[in-house]
């Protein structure tokens, strides 16, 4: 039978309830939203959820009581004003025999809360937690992978569309010798805007447009700039579906004179084919940087990169594990990463190529393997 979303959210929490006992723990206050979401849905600014093998309680405040009822209808619900959730996590201890340790998410609860939860629960020891959810959140389930292959699907819908635009605003450049203008925020807020036309709720990140030798910026914001004047244009996107990321990199050749260009294209390319070709459960996450990182050292072009080879990806766009030289994580099957080797030349320009991958026992599945990525495919 197809698990459904409540049923998600359920496994998720029993599986969080059931290694409280490991680390010496009577009851888990979730306070990140993000982690609130994937434990139980609610998609609000503001909550908390309370954990114990005595059952869940889902804490809010007046300004979401309907939302959260449409989006949380198999766990207990409590809304109260704000300032008042203290004494609601202190009767969900006593209510459940709980005991008098409270994990809480040190990676997200600031020194101001926790220090008015130590004033709040006197009784209660507060103990800080790191990464609990996290740590869960590494593996995918099936809803997972199937939402964020559907924001893949989006974002690339949307960037075949700005492609046959910017295309043809290249080509009436050749031909005529009317301007046609294309400058890069316009075109970022046409494949933004595509995205959600192909059933994206937003975007992943703020999108990369970067033309020419702009495009050396590995995070480049776009500007006022006419792209159809230079000969390369890097897009860096990606979608939201359901709250689950896609992130693509993806290189038009806008003028394929360069012999250089293609030749860094060329090495960049193999440096990412031969790292997936490497990824599998069981590797170490520096193991698989390290293959992208010595091609392109090979070529001569090592300090040309210089940022981690991907990293996972989710309800956020940044999660861990990373591909990056530090990294000595082992990979595990259900986890889903980016795969993006690039090569950035100061006055000249960068090359990057990214996929999201799924990684499996004894290999990995290319999740935007769709998405084309050979030199010739992306000469307009």
């Amino acid at each position: 039978m197809k698990s459904t979303y409540s049923d998600c959210y359920q496994i998720r929490r029993d599986k969080i309830i059931s290694r409280l006992r490991e680390k010496r723990l009577d009851v888990f206050l979730v306070t990140n939203p993000v982690n609130i979401r994937y434990l139980t849905g609610f998609t609000g600014g503001e909550g908390y959820l309370c954990l114990s093998k005595g059952g869940a309680t889902l804490i809010s405040d007046p300004r979401y009581e309907i939302q959260i009822c449409e989006e949380c209808r198999d766990i207990d619900v409590q809304i109260c004003h704000l300032g008042e959730h203290y004494k609601v996590i202190n009767s969900f201890i006593v209510s459940n025999k709980s005991g008098g340790k409270l994990g809480v998410e040190s990676e997200s609860m600031t020194v101001r809360e926790y220090n008015k939860i130590v004033e709040a629960l006197p009784k209660i020891e507060i103990v800080p937690v790191n990464e609990f959810v996290a740590e869960l959140r590494q593996i995918k389930d099936q809803i997972e992978i199937e939402a964020i292959c559907r924001a893949i699907d989006s974002a690339y819908n949307a960037f075949v569309d700005i492609r046959n635009k910017v295309s043809w605003s290249v080509s009436k450049v050749v031909k005529s010798a009317e301007r046609a203008a294309m400058i890069e925020t316009e075109l970022r807020d046409e494949l933004e805007y595509r995205m959600r036309k192909h059933g994206a709720s937003e975007k992943s990140f703020a999108s990369i447009v970067c033309s020419g030798k702009r495009a050396a910026m590995a995070h480049g914001i776009p500007g006022d700039y006419d792209i159809t004047k230079e000969q390369l244009l890097l897009i860096d996107w990606g979608a939201i579906v359901n709250g689950y990321m896609s992130d693509l990199t993806r290189v038009l050749i806008l003028k394929p004179t360069s012999i250089k260009l293609k030749k860094i294209y060329n090495i960049v390319l193999k440096a990412q084919a031969e790292a997936i070709k490497a990824i599998k459960a069981g590797k170490e996450c520096k193991e698989i940087d390290a293959i992208a990182r010595n091609i392109i050292a090979d070529h001569g072009y090592g300090k040309n990169f210089g940022h981690g080879l991907g990293h996972s990806l989710g309800l956020e766009i940044h999660e861990n594990p990373r591909f990056n030289l530090k990294d000595n994580t082992i990979l595990k099957a259900g986890m889903v990463m980016t795969v993006e080797p690039g090569i950035y030349i100061k006055n000249w320009g960068g090359i990057r190529i990214e996929d999201d991958i799924l990684v499996t026992k004894n290999g990995c599945e290319i999740l935007s393997k769709h998405v084309p990525k050979n030199f010739d495919e992306y000469v307009l």
